[in-house]
């Protein structure tokens, strides 16, 4: 298994996971002022983050089943 790429993948998960969190307070501080355009705009983003993560976590997934299949 290649624990490079695994920790590389890893590394990137995290850094979106952060993202996610900064979008969420972003929304709820938008949503809080009244700003619905601007809420959209961070749900649509947010959206597009959580679509990466979800790419992430099933190239890693594959990654996983790929070495148990080895085995």
């Amino acid at each position: 298994m290649n624990f490079q790429q695994l920790e590389q993948l890893g590394d990137k998960l995290r850094e979106i996971g952060h993202r996610r969190r900064q979008l969420v307070e972003k929304i709820y501080q938008e949503v809080k002022e009244g700003d619905e355009q601007s809420s959209k705009e961070l749900y649509r983003e947010l959206s597009s983050v959580s679509d990466q993560a979800i790419n992430i976590i099933e190239h890693q997934k594959l990654l996983f089943d790929q070495e148990l299949s080895q085995m």
